[in-house]
């Protein structure tokens, strides 16, 4: 009995400490935050981007067609979905695996950049970067191989590499890539307090991490993880936006907002609306 009341006291005790270091590192984190310089962050009123381009009748998703029908459409950036084959040493373009061929083939992302560097300069790209996680030792390669097919086609600048896996991510980070810190927090309706304490967690990492901006999705309308309490919780930090719902209305509603620096429309679907742009809303 004494032994489990010890275990009791030093687990009451640890969780104790754990809670206060969570809202003093919080608060720290939090003024920190206030006073940082985002300027790197893409700031455009073009915020409507696309994901995987703009397909269907014929056209492939995540192709070199669709990227660039998307550009064409007036979309300032648009997601990519890409794998790094440690095989091959090389990324594919890809959502999923077994990867999606592109007209019969593979299409490397080398390609992609090379087909619409030129073609569209000053157009940004959003790598979602499946299985950062489980880069392991194939890292370095991976990090030298995004260096090697951005060095001659000017992308290299528009890229935005997304990842959940922070110290993955950083790699990318400190090789002078824009990051996208992924997070998954819940829905602030639903769960409030534990919607609060892990954006607590994520600003943490985000800053700690030194990400260029955290990546979310907004949620349903009727109960958004990009909520009114969310925005309050993270202030001036920017975001992209992914899983928009498909509301015109609401679009308007979140290009205003001077946090939300980029944003994707719709769930596995093909959406223009690359005619909203925060230039031509009303501020509020």
């Amino acid at each position: 009995m004494r032994i489990l009341k010890f275990l009791f006291t030093l687990l009451a005790g640890l969780i104790l400490l754990l809670t206060l270091a969570y809202f003093i590192v919080g608060a720290w984190v939090d003024e920190r935050l206030q006073q940082q310089d985002f300027s790197a962050a893409y700031n455009d009123c073009r915020k409507v981007w696309t994901a995987r381009g703009l397909y269907g009748d014929g056209v492939p998703q995540n192709s070199i067609e669709s990227i660039a029908a998307a550009f064409e459409a007036g979309a300032q950036g648009v997601e990519v979905d890409i794998r790094y084959d440690k095989q091959k040493g090389d990324y594919i373009v890809s959502h999923d695996y077994p990867y999606n061929l592109k007209n019969g083939r593979l299409l490397t992302l080398k390609e992609l950049f090379d087909a619409l560097g030129a073609r569209y300069p000053g157009r940004y790209y959003w790598l979602d970067y499946k299985g950062i996680r489980h880069l392991g030792d194939h890292e370095p390669r991976a990090v030298q191989r995004l260096l090697e097919i951005t060095r001659d086609n000017g992308v290299r600048d528009f890229i935005y590499v997304e990842g959940e896996a922070p110290l993955a991510l950083a790699a990318f980070r400190d090789a002078g890539f824009h990051s996208i810190l992924d997070t998954h927090p819940l829905p602030e309706n639903s769960y409030p307090r534990l919607a609060a304490f892990m954006f607590g967690i994520y600003k943490m990492v985000y800053y700690f991490g030194g990400f260029t901006v955290m990546g979310m999705e907004y949620g349903e309308k009727g109960d958004p993880v990009y909520g009114p309490r969310a925005r309050e919780r993270l202030g001036r930090l920017p975001v992209f936006l992914y899983h928009v719902p498909v509301d015109p209305a609401l679009v308007k509603q979140l290009l205003p907002l001077p946090a939300v620096r980029a944003m994707i429309v719709g769930n596995n679907q093909s959406v223009n609306l690359h005619d909203l742009n925060a230039c031509e809303q009303p501020a509020g």
